[in-house]
Parts: C-alpha cells; structure tokens; sequence
C-alpha cells in the first residue's frame, strides 16, 4: 500500500507547496542545476531533482539571480524527491551538518 504525504503525520515545522523553480548548487564554482522546489517549512525543503546527484551539502537559490540563497543537507533521498534541512551560519562555523570530521576543540593549558 503506497502511503501518501498527509499520512506522514505531524511536522514539526508547517510545509507550504511552493511548486516553482530553484538551482541546486553542487559547490561554490560548480554551475547552478535547475531543480523543482515543491514544498518548504521553516527548518527545510523538499526538492524534485530528477536523476540528479546532489552532494551531502549544497546550495539552493531561491531565485535565478541568487539574491535568495540558502545552505542545505540533504536529509533523505525517495527517486526524483529529496528532502534537507538549512543549515545556520552558526551550525556552518561550529562544523555541525554534513562534516566527515567532527570539529576538534582546541586544548586549554
């Protein structure tokens, strides 16, 4: 029995179907991909991305200029839909999301 987005129950964060472009960015040089943005909440997004390999972390602008540009982990991967989380400048700087290599603390004498 295929189970249906309503039966997921309840978030955390209300999700609001946008349904409308955006550009996964791979990395900061790499070109911008165009990708579907189908639903976002306050803490992620959901993605369509076709056959397309996002990296762990990447970059999702919001608008073709980039004016609108947020920071992503990706938290889950269903065929074309994958779903992240935003990351905060604060989790970048602590090395929090998507670090292969837990931030070391510096030694105190």
């Amino acid at each position: 029995m295929a189970r249906h987005r309503k039966d997921l129950g309840d978030r955390k964060h209300h999700r609001v179907e946008v349904r409308r472009p955006g550009f996964v960015i791979p990395a900061p040089d790499a070109p911008w991909i165009e990708c579907f943005i189908v639903d976002i909440s306050e803490s992620g997004v959901c993605l369509d991305v076709g056959a397309l390999a996002v990296p762990k972390m990447f970059g999702l602008a919001f608008t073709s200029c980039g004016t609108v540009v947020r920071v992503c982990v990706r938290a889950w991967r269903r065929g074309e839909l994958l779903g992240a989380r935003f990351v905060s400048a604060k989790q970048l700087r602590d090395g929090e999301p998507g670090q292969s290599e837990p931030r070391r603390q510096r030694a105190t004498a």
